[in-house]
């Protein structure tokens, strides 16, 4: 028996499918037995549940013969470290292995962990079946592609695995789960679901964790794969929304077109992620056929209000596409998300009021895009890391280090104690934020009541008017009063409940 582990994420109301978990589960050999359980479902103890387990088959013909967790940063590191340890502590013979972004990022610190055994960096699939043998005895772990491991008490990592597309896996096990507990509400509609339907990104920004664990490459799924998929999850499930998990959903046009066209029928309002200059190049049909499939509101990485920052993070964008693909967005009735990295190592000042300046623009052509902005802290690349930093000094050499607050802080970029963001420039940008969102309220902004919403909007009126963003104390005082409940950082955008 295969237990394969999705550790608490998030809160339980913004819970949704453990793909990565169940991909893995679909990808095992035929008679391979095996059980998912989610920290993220209400009420569970992850620790009781497998500990249970284990002892349950303890000297039967099924023991629990291996652990597998996926780890992220963030929330989700900070709940693995302490469960792994107590396993091991508990059950000091039953082996544990990590994959997901963390490991495959920071493999050192996992590897100096006397609770994990093994690694997987990169795609899981192939090498969690090939890491079956290791664990039965009958292989040399240094034969497994994409392992880690310690060799002698050393840290031991094996080259890469060449990864492949959806298309050469088993379709997503969802009779493994209680779909319909997923199936959340937001403001996309009342069963909203998540699917991911490529693999990688084919791009190169140097600030990017895909590019860093995957490399330049994407591999989409076929539009059949992904319309007979969904079509299951509306008809037999009732979904009425999905989120799209894919780094970067539109590359080549025709694909666009025929995935559109695809999913159509099935009445999704739907969100994905994707790229300014891909979607300029697209034809008038072309986005009016988006459109009618359901694109609700898009995610995209505009990152700099300077073109010579742009370059640097390799981003190959100019303002001027972002400015464009803003006014087109607008025109087919889209929302965009624009995101930006705040805090050029290089001049942080200068990028801080450039970008901010940029977002004022951008309200002007399209008052309706969302703004999501984020503190720069670096993360591995293969070939540089933008504002030429080092992205693992001083970074920490154990997990125990890593769950600590200000490391927290770093991971989920809300708070990273970087040198060349001093706390006076960080409350710029949050100043600024205020005043955007009381001015402009966020259609993902649920828990202000209504007579905030309003009197905020009053209120920064002027302020936006003339720019004056500093110590906005009444502003903040309106949204304390008017805010039903803290604000809270795990509900990430199309996750937010409906009002």
């Amino acid at each position: 028996m295969i237990l394969l582990v999705n550790p608490r994420a998030t809160k339980p109301k913004n819970r949704r499918f453990p793909l990565s978990v169940m991909a893995l589960g679909a990808a095992l050999p035929e008679g391979a037995s095996w059980e998912l359980l989610d920290g993220n479902v209400p009420g569970t103890d992850l620790h009781a549940g497998i500990a249970s387990r284990v002892e349950a088959r303890a000297g039967g013909p099924d023991p629990v013969t291996l652990v597998a967790m996926t780890v992220m940063p963030g929330p989700q590191l900070l709940a693995a470290v302490p469960l792994a340890r107590r396993l091991k502590e508990r059950f000091p013979r039953l082996p544990v292995v990590w994959g997901g972004y963390f490991p495959t990022l920071y493999p050192l610190p996992v590897l100096r962990a006397p609770y994990v055994d093994f690694l997987v960096r990169g795609q899981g699939e192939r090498t969690l079946v090939e890491l079956l043998d290791v664990v039965a005895g009958t292989r040399d772990p240094a034969t497994v592609a994409g392992l880690g491991f310690r060799d002698g008490g050393e840290p031991r990592l094996n080259p890469e695995r060449p990864w492949t597309g959806p298309d050469d896996f088993p379709s997503p096990p969802y009779e493994r789960i209680d779909v319909g507990s997923y199936l959340m509400p937001t403001f996309l509609g009342r069963r909203n679901g998540v699917y991911h339907a490529s693999i990688g990104c084919p791009y190169t920004c140097n600030f990017c964790g895909v590019i860093a664990a995957y490399g330049s490459r994407e591999r989409f799924e076929s539009p059949a794969r992904t319309s007979a998929h969904l079509s299951f999850l509306v008809e037999r499930h009732g979904m009425d929304a999905v989120h799209f998990y894919d780094n970067n959903f539109f590359l080549k046009e025709p694909h666009a077109e025929e995935l559109c066209e695809r999913i159509t029928p099935l009445g999704l309002r739907w969100w994905c992620e994707a790229r300014i200059d891909v979607m300029l190049r697209y034809s008038d049909a072309t986005w009016r056929k988006i459109r009618r499939s359901g694109l609700t509101m898009a995610f995209f990485g505009a990152e700099s209000g300077s073109d010579e920052r742009l370059r640097r993070m390799s981003k190959n964008l100019t303002v001027e596409q972002t400015l464009a693909h803003a006014a087109r967005m607008r025109s087919f009735g889209i929302v965009p998300e624009y995101s930006f990295v705040l805090g050029d190592p290089e001049d942080p000042e200068d990028d801080v009021a450039t970008t901010l300046a940029f977002i004022r623009k951008l309200k002007g052509i399209n008052p309706d895009i969302e703004v999501i902005t984020y503190f720069y802290t670096p993360t591995p690349q293969r070939r540089g890391t933008y504002g030429g930093v080092d992205p693992l000094s001083e970074t920490p050499a154990t997990l125990e280090e890593w769950i600590e607050p200000e490391w927290v802080g770093w991971m989920t970029h809300e708070d990273p104690l970087v040198p060349w963001m001093p706390p006076a420039l960080k409350a710029k940008v949050t100043d600024f934020e205020l005043v955007l969102e009381s001015r402009f309220p966020s259609l993902k902004d649920l828990k202000t009541a209504r007579w905030g919403r309003a009197l905020g909007r009053l209120l920064a009126r002027r302020r936006w008017e003339r720019g004056r963003y500093d110590d906005p104390r009444l502003l903040r005082t309106v949204r304390s009063l008017a805010r039903r409940g803290a604000a809270d950082r795990q509900e990430y955008g199309h996750l937010r409940p409906p009002a």
